[in-house]
């Protein structure tokens, strides 16, 4: 009761910013730039999500080393999470899917585990970037209170992790807590070199948006700005981030190059995601029909 309580808080929150964010821009001026998108570019953005996936999948594989398990049944999984979280949100996490399709071949807790450490060396990449661009570039950014909420998120994230390492001491988690640490630091490394390898392909797909509209932006701010609004966008206050992302892009991009303009990539961004997610929910029938068969 409490999931779907808190689902419609975030879908309220997430039809209000809408709703805000048409009552101060031209929804006309935004469709009509949404229709400008070359069809190739918006291909283009969509195939690097894809390929964003499989680099994750990837950076997943890492953490299950010994298991029966190809990369390519994981890469199928991975995009069928991506399904449940961009065209299905709220229904059902992504991660969920994951963890129960892989725990008969790797067991329940290494299958949570595995899942929770791509998750983690995904989010510190993406937490040190941010922090070290708001570090960096701190006076070139806007000065908006949603700017603290990255050094907040970088310190929650070490806070959260000295936490973990407590657990290890209760018995119930020690065995999650003991497979997590088995990993060596070679993995750690090579998975968070995959995760940034995730933001630039991210990062290039935005840009590629971006050409596909006209909009000479520099490559350089997007490299800045975007993993920031990222990250912002995750603060769980609505469905996808949407609303909060648009209102992100206006922020960092709106006095360059036009609100309507800059919600436009956002929403051919997300767009993009979607329209890749898909190709999760082909595969989600495949796997489901497969799990069917074996049932009888």
């Amino acid at each position: 009761m409490k999931k779907y309580i808190k689902f419609f808080i975030r879908f309220a929150v997430t039809v209000l910013l809408i709703l805000y964010l048409f009552k101060k821009i031209d929804i006309t001026h935004v469709l009509n730039t949404l229709f400008l998108i070359n069809p190739l570019i918006f291909l283009s953005a969509s195939f690097l999500y894809i390929l964003s996936s499989y680099i994750s999948t990837l950076r997943w594989k890492i953490f299950l080393p010994q298991q029966h398990l190809k990369v390519s049944e994981l890469f199928s999984l991975y995009l069928i999470g991506s399904f449940f979280n961009n065209v299905l949100p709220g229904i059902i996490g992504g991660d969920l899917i994951k963890i129960f399709m892989i725990k008969e071949k790797a067991g329940l807790k290494k299958a949570l585990a595995s899942v929770f450490m791509e998750r983690y060396t995904g989010l510190f990449a993406l937490l040190l970037i941010g922090f070290a661009f708001f570090c960096l570039f701190y006076k070139n950014l806007p000065q908006h209170r949603l700017m603290w909420s990255v050094p907040l998120s970088f310190l929650s994230f070490i806070l959260a992790s000295l936490f973990l390492l407590l657990l290890g001491k209760i018995k119930f988690f020690k065995e999650f807590h003991d497979y997590v640490l088995s990993f060596t630091r070679k993995q750690i490394l090579q998975a968070i070199f995959y995760s940034f390898l995730v933001q630039f392909t991210i990062i290039v797909s935005v840009y590629v948006i971006f050409l596909g509209i006209d909009i000479s932006v520099s490559f350089i701010e997007v490299c800045i700005f975007l993993p920031i609004i990222i990250l912002i966008s995750m603060l769980p206050i609505s469905v996808s981030g949407i609303g909060v992302r648009e209102w992100c892009f206006i922020i960092f991009f709106g006095k360059s190059f036009g609100k309507a303009q800059v919600v436009a990539v956002s929403l051919l961004w997300f767009m993009s995601q979607v329209f890749a997610s898909l190709v999760g929910g082909v595969e989600y029938l495949r796997f489901k029909k497969t799990l069917d068969i074996k049932k009888k």
